[in-house]
């Protein structure tokens, strides 16, 4: 029986963040932390009020999602408060890292690379983040530096 993607991104995102918790304690003396990293600024704040993938990624994005994710899984999975509460804050990238690490469950990885962002374009939009006039690219310091945020 297949688990729900919320209830498998949940496990991965809490093994995350106890992963980050282990590591978190103090600095050994012989090593400095060095600068803080800059905060990624929220996907949503660019400049243009745009957002950073295109209606045509979404379009691409849900033929994808009907043809493979749908036998699956539901649109309410990926969307609505429970999938913010999980992603919120989170980058676009870790998103995508797990989409296309994990999914489709009986062949990871097997979709195009360009899939899985319009994918990602898809969910995003379900969620409200609004479409722009740049496309979103599989670029992993791109994806990182992009926040998930309403």
């Amino acid at each position: 029986m297949t688990r729900p993607v919320f209830a498998r991104l949940g496990v991965l995102a809490l093994l995350s963040m106890l992963s980050a918790c282990a590591g978190s304690g103090t600095v050994p003396a012989s090593r400095s932390p060095g600068p803080a990293a800059p905060e990624p600024a929220p996907a949503t704040s660019e400049a243009s009020g745009g957002g950073f993938f295109t209606q045509a990624q979404v379009d691409a994005g849900q033929a994808v999602w009907d043809a493979t994710c749908s036998a699956c899984h539901d649109r309410v999975e990926v969307s609505g408060s429970d999938f913010m509460f999980e992603w919120e804050g989170s980058s676009v990238g870790r998103l995508f890292r797990t989409i296309s690490r994990t999914m489709p469950e009986d062949e990871p990885g097997s979709l195009p690379r360009d899939s899985y962002v319009a994918v990602v374009a898809y969910i995003l939009h379900l969620n409200d983040l609004p479409t722009g006039d740049r496309p979103l690219t599989a670029d992993a310091d791109l994806l990182d530096s992009l926040r998930i945020s309403r």
